[in-house]
């Protein structure tokens, strides 16, 4: 962790979407955000498009035009000086949706990234973004990556030479898991940065997501995992220049 010592505490937020219900889904970011607080969490990710369910189909319906929705999540943000990585549907002026990542922080603008690697199909909704993101949380640079921008060598190392010393991953991931995990598992121990992966724990999309939320350090040993069918946080906490997981079950 290049000598890092600060204290830091990463979580994947873990659950079953509503297809295309933004208020119901948004409960489920706040029980959510609400036991990550109890946990001392810094900042928290949760799976691809969490706020509407991956629901191609409903994108261009569902994409956000405003800040509107967000608010809710900033209070909790500034509530907690908690970092919230909400996924969505952006609009794109004269374009498709964009499959997107809110990143909102506490007293600070809210920021989006894009996802820039489609998944096969999703071209048919969705329009590509161009610029990858590091998100500063304490002294760390976090990497931010959604689904399909993992399985692209060149994505995870321009988060490198942008600064990420960790990297995160918010995913739909289903029949694919192990080898999604396979090339986390492998980035870990290359770049000697640990990694994090939010998936759903139900159907979305048609896509049956295996849950199965997991970290790995810096070695690229599993360190925490989820169960397939529970809301949960999978946590990796930084204390010292060591990297330890656990994982929180929503009860």
């Amino acid at each position: 962790m290049n000598g890092i010592r600060e204290r830091l505490s990463i979580a994947a937020g873990q659950f079953a979407p509503v297809r295309g219900n933004i208020e119901e889904n948004m409960r489920c970011h706040e029980l959510l955000i609400t036991l990550a607080a109890s946990a001392d969490v810094n900042l928290i990710i949760f799976p691809e498009l969490s706020l509407t369910g991956y629901e191609p189909e409903l994108a261009e319906k569902l994409a956000l035009t405003d800040e509107s929705c967000l608010q809710a999540l900033q209070a909790l943000a500034d509530r907690h000086e908690m970092t919230i990585v909400a996924g969505a549907p952006l609009y794109v002026q004269d374009n498709k949706p964009a499959i997107g990542a809110c990143v909102i922080s506490a007293g600070q603008p809210i920021s989006y990234y894009r996802k820039m690697y489609l998944h096969p199909g999703e071209s048919d909704y969705f329009s590509s973004g161009t610029a990858a993101c590091v998100i500063t949380a304490r002294t760390f640079n976090v990497g931010v990556a959604i689904c399909a921008d993992a399985g692209q060598p060149r994505h995870v190392e321009q988060t490198v030479q942008m600064g990420a010393n960790i990297y995160i991953n918010s995913v739909l991931s289903a029949g694919g898991y192990e080898k999604d995990t396979d090339v986390l598992k492998s980035y870990a121990k290359y770049y000697a940065m640990p990694t994090l992966m939010a998936n759903y724990c139900g159907t979305s999309g048609g896509w049956k997501p295996v849950g199965k939320s997991a970290a790995w350090n810096a070695k690229g040993e599993l360190i925490a995992q989820a169960p397939e069918d529970r809301a949960a946080l999978v946590i990796m906490d930084f204390k010292d220049g060591e990297c330890a997981g656990k994982v929180i079950c929503l009860s």
